[in-house]
């Protein structure tokens, strides 16, 4: 038994002790054989089956408990929470049916009581179940919002993104939560499944849509770029690019190839440089990231990016050691230039050995972008890593040998 689960045996013990003398004081008037004293005896009884590791016994005696006395429902929460973390889903299940069977449970209890058993139907992979609960709360007066947040939670969980949305809708208007953002990314993925099936008009509906839920988010600007590309619209494909980094420099390392390919694709690789060059002056603290990915991607030749790696390097001095040390030797080949190039090039395969994206939330990294963390389940968390792992030149054999360039 974990250290929660004592705990709140020791909470549901403490209960009992109070419950004790709650019907102790109602039973002073009384008898001293009456129903109060055996209630508190009865109440005791179970949670030694619970401490002897017997829930199949202790089960018994609170749900007989429930129809003797409401004042325990609230013990039977409790109960029905430490059986569900602990997996024992089932026993879960009949603590909370039997708290919902109850003819004179008060409504909110019962409200209350049923989405703890949506819960359970959700952690015992019974979705079917858990979506026709958890609708019922979402209708009813109490609990109405939890039931709306676990729906969204099942949707999400899934793929069913038109529902999410609707589900979304109705939790924002009833909280009064902002799910903007949430609700673009549930579009982009309606957007994403129309674009692998080739079907634009269609993504291009749920890119609008995002936009109209979300004008920042990022991941539409992105993809809208994506789409122009696709169909030879450079011009859009740029102004897009531009407007996704200004909106979050984070993902530089995605987002410079493409809008480098894009200028090249116009004929137009001086106006990338001026661009990239004006963009630093506005972001000074994108120059690592732009070091980082040129390096990575391999194909950047132009003055501003070479100076950004070289600024890299000089930064870091183990590199500029390295640096250094090579240049003697190099000074028929191109001296400084050529031993940024192969400090350049090495960095290059640590980094294809390094996952390339990373939660900011809870740490969770791979080597494709998720946004929605498979961890954690956050949204729009999930950033490209921007750092060199220099450990992994310790050990050759994690480093993959170079792929060759882009075309």
């Amino acid at each position: 038994m974990t250290a929660a689960d004592t705990f709140l045996l020791l909470l549901l013990f403490a209960a009992a002790a109070g419950l004790g003398w709650y019907f102790a004081r109602r039973a002073q008037p009384r008898s001293s054989s009456g129903s109060p004293r055996q209630v508190s005896a009865e109440y005791f009884q179970g949670l030694n089956y619970l401490l002897n590791e017997e829930p199949d016994k202790a089960l018994e005696v609170f749900i007989r408990m429930v129809d003797m006395d409401a004042d325990t429902v609230d013990t039977h929460f409790a109960l029905g929470a430490l059986f569900r973390r602990r997996g024992e889903t089932e026993r879960a299940i009949k603590v909370h049916q039997n708290l919902v069977a109850r003819p004179d449970l008060p409504r909110e209890a019962r409200a209350r009581a049923l989405n703890e058993l949506a819960e359970d139907y959700f952690k015992a992979g019974l979705f079917d179940r858990a979506e026709h609960v958890y609708t019922q709360v979402s209708r009813g007066l109490f609990a109405r919002e939890q039931g709306l947040r676990g729906l969204v939670r099942l949707y999400e969980l899934q793929r069913d993104w038109e529902k999410a949305i609707a589900t979304m809708d109705q939790l924002v208007s009833s909280s009064r939560d902002a799910g903007g953002e949430v609700v673009a990314h549930y579009c982009c993925e309606l957007a994403q499944e129309a674009f692998g099936r080739g079907d634009l008009l269609a993504a291009r509906h749920w890119l609008k849509r995002a936009q109209g839920a979300d004008r920042n988010n990022v991941r539409g600007a992105m993809m809208r770029a994506a789409i122009a590309q696709r169909e030879g619209d450079y011009r859009l494909a740029v102004r897009l690019y531009e407007q996704a980094l200004e909106r979050d420099g984070g993902f530089l390392a995605d987002v410079l190839p493409e809008l480098r390919l894009s200028y090249a694709e116009l004929g137009k690789a001086d106006a990338f440089e001026r661009w990239l060059s004006e963009a630093l002056g506005r972001h000074p603290e994108w120059r690592p990231g732009v070091a980082f990915a040129a390096i990575t991607d391999g194909n950047f030749d132009d003055a501003v990016t070479r100076q950004c790696i070289a600024d890299f390097i000089s930064s870091n001095p183990i590199l500029t050691d390295i640096l250094e040390t090579l240049r003697p030797t190099l000074e028929s080949q191109g001296g400084k230039e050529e031993a940024v190039r192969r400090i350049s090039r090495a960095m290059r395969r640590i980094a294809k050995a390094s996952p390339r994206y990373r939660c900011n939330i809870c740490g969770f990294s791979g080597n494709a972008l998720y946004w929605q963390c498979p961890s954690c389940r956050s949204w729009d968390t999930t950033r490209p890593v921007t750092k060199f792992r220099f450990e992994a030149m310790l050990d050759p054999r994690a480093v993959p040998p170079e792929s060759g360039r882009k075309g």
